[in-house]
């Protein structure tokens, strides 16, 4: 119990990532209130570079970009020079509430489960305001979305509750514990519906991940091979590397896997 409340404590706190500058002229931000869940969010949006409003660019939502923006949009550009591809649209949605209260599915250390109205917010309130500003693919299937830890869990629960939101997931080092484990609960339940769709689902752990983390991320990648035909999913595992650090390699491969979906 002493081990488990420890990690819950660092998960809540964490904020370790590499830092990369955007430059300052790719970066709009703006502020959006919620009538869903009464939340109010900075949104940053990072422009491709050699962006043009000629273009239809598909879009990847960020969560925690406090953190992980920056590195993301370093990763994206290095990628769509790699793999001779168009770049994407990045929007990082900011903290409204606590972001335990936004990411998970259920109440949780002082947070009331938000994620639903959280999705919702994104669904009908953001997603919309983006496809109206910007000229961006309006398609599940080039939406796309890359979450750490409860952000992880976060895009968990949009792939088993909210499919039709996004056609790629990056998950990595998803709490799936929360809940006791009530994303998979809900995949299983939910299963019937889902495995028609298609899409792609990057999953990722560190080796060195506290033990409530293994378990329910093994079931997960083993629920997405077995049930998910059509789509493509890749399995990463950080080797030497804890919950805090692994998001270092984490994100590098998970937008590699990404944009070869493009």
């Amino acid at each position: 119990m002493k081990s488990l409340s420890l990690f819950i404590c660092s998960w809540l706190l964490f904020a370790a990532c590499k830092k990369n500058s955007i430059e300052t002229e790719r970066v709009q931000t703006f502020t959006i209130s919620s009538s869903i869940n009464n939340g109010t969010y900075e949104i940053k949006v990072v422009l491709p570079k050699n962006y043009s409003s000629q273009k239809k660019y598909a879009t990847l939502y960020v969560l925690d970009p406090e953190w992980d923006l920056d590195f993301v949009a370093s990763e994206c550009d290095k990628q769509a020079v790699a793999q001779q591809k168009e770049g994407v649209l990045l929007i990082g949605i900011g903290w409204g509430h606590d972001r335990v209260h936004d990411y998970a599915p259920v109440p949780l250390r002082g947070g009331k489960g938000g994620a639903d109205a959280f999705a919702r917010f994104i669904e009908e309130e953001l997603v919309s305001k983006i496809e109206k500003d910007y000229p961006v693919a309006v398609d599940r299937a080039h939406r796309g979305i890359i979450g750490h830890s409860a952000g992880g869990l976060f895009a968990a629960h949009c792939f088993v509750s909210h499919n039709e939101l996004f056609g790629h997931y990056m998950a990595l080092s998803p709490s799936l514990w929360v809940g006791d484990q009530v994303v998979l609960i809900n995949e299983k339940e939910r299963r019937s519906e889902n495995t028609a769709g298609n899409g792609s689902f990057f999953l990722a752990v560190g080796e060195l991940e506290q033990e409530v983390m293994q378990p329910p991320i093994a079931l997960f990648q083993k629920t997405l091979s077995d049930y998910y035909p059509h789509y493509k999913h890749q399995f990463y595992i950080a080797r030497g590397l804890d919950h805090m650090g692994s998001k270092n390699s984490t994100i590098p491969e998970a937008l590699t896997f990404y944009f070869q979906q493009l």
